[in-house]
Formats: C-alpha cells, sequence, structure tokens
C-alpha cells in the first residue's frame, strides 16, 4: 500500500487545524466561565461613543448584503472601561449580523439622556420571540448550534459594573433593538464587589452592602 505524500500532508494539515479549532472553543467556553464567576475589574478612560462603535466595527467582518447606518455622536465626552465596552459592542453586533442571515439594515445611534448616555443597536432581522426574550440573560441559554450561552449575561454584568444597564426589545419578523445605558460618571456603589482602576486614582474597591 502506497501512501501519497501531498495528500498525507494536507490530511494532517486538515486535523491539525480542526484541533486548533476544537482547542480555541474550548478556551473561550473556559473564558466564558471564568469571566461570569470572577470579580469585575474597570480600568476607566475617557472616550466617545462614536469611537466606541467605530473600534467595535474594526473587529468584525459585516456582510455586503448587511447595510450600516452609524448616527453615532463625537459627544458626551464619557468614561468607561474601553476594552470591556468594546467586548460587549462587538457582541451586541455579531448578535444582530447572525440575526440577518438574508441580509438588511443595522442602525446605531447615541444620545444623552440626563447623566447617562444611551448607545441603541437596532436591526431588521428575524427577531425573538418574547419566550426566547425572557430567556436571554440565563446563562447556558443559547438559540445558536455552537455556543455556551455566556455572551449576553456577561455583557450584562459588564454593563451593570458601569452603574448602567442593558435593555433588548424584539418582534419576530420585525427585528430587535438593544439599548446600553452607562451614567456619564461611574456609580461606584451597588452590584457585587466590583474593583474600579483609574489612571489619576489609586485603585478603589467597592462591596455590595
Amino acid at each position: 500500500m502506497f501512501i501519497c505524500l501531498p495528500e498525507l500532508y494536507n490530511h494532517s494539515r486538515e486535523m491539525l487545524s480542526l484541533i486548533e479549532k476544537d482547542i480555541e472553543y474550548s478556551n473561550k467556553i473556559i473564558n466564558d466561565l471564568l469571566d461570569y464567576s470572577r470579580e469585575m475589574q474597570l480600568e476607566l478612560t475617557k472616550t466617545t461613543p462614536k469611537s466606541m462603535i467605530r473600534d467595535a466595527l474594526a473587529m468584525i467582518r459585516v456582510p455586503r448584503n448587511i447595510k450600516v447606518q452609524d448616527m453615532t455622536q463625537n459627544k458626551p465626552l464619557v468614561k468607561v472601561d474601553v476594552e470591556k465596552m468594546k467586548r460587549v459592542l462587538i457582541n451586541v453586533i455579531k448578535n444582530a449580523v447572525d440575526a440577518m442571515p438574508k441580509g438588511g439594515k443595522l442602525t446605531f445611534r447615541s444620545r444623552r439622556i440626563a447623566e447617562s448616555f444611551e448607545l441603541t443597536f437596532t436591526d431588521t432581522g428575524v427577531g425573538m420571540s418574547k419566550d426566547v426574550l425572557n430567556k436571554i440573560w440565563t446563562p447556558l441559554f443559547t438559540t445558536k448550534a455552537k455556543g455556551m450561552g455566556f455572551g449576553l449575561s456577561i455583557c450584562k454584568r459588564m454593563v451593570e459594573a458601569h452603574g448602567g444597564k442593558l435593555d433588548v426589545e424584539s418582534s419576530v419578523n420585525k427585528g430587535t433593538t438593544v439599548k446600553v445605558i452607562i451614567p456619564l460618571k461611574p456609580r461606584i456603589e451597588g452590584g457585587e464587589r466590583i474593583w474600579i482602576r483609574t489612571p489619576e486614582s489609586s485603585l478603589l474597591t467597592t462591596t455590595k452592602a
């Protein structure tokens, strides 16, 4: 029996690629579990709503059949953990893209509401039923074929660690709107134990009463 070396080489490459993907997915599951259970540490820096959207979009490949309309503004100046907020926005945008397999429109808006700012993400995708909508914050609940269901739960914790709120409204076959509301100034109160570190101050620790 003769083995063609090029075929053996290609088969080995395919197997190694598959193993690497499985390891990467396993690492993601482990990291999600750790992120969900560990204390939240925030490093606050100044940025703008438009800058946050721009940074998040740079990490995502949006299909050509989806039109993106960015109506966010360069104000107000906000103070957030940029990396954590980027993760939140990437997750929200990816979910919106996944909800429009046949194409559609994704719109970003921002506005100031009293002492907070609001980022709104509206898609024209498949939407969610009330039953699914009531379960999306539950850890391990997912409607995707491949996933552990920690994404939105972790994002909710990250937003709440800033003293903010994450809201979702959806209708089947009409689309979904996600609202991320964050105080302009961090609220160092409430929530589980949260470590907040700012460049101009020492480490602050807050504990829920």
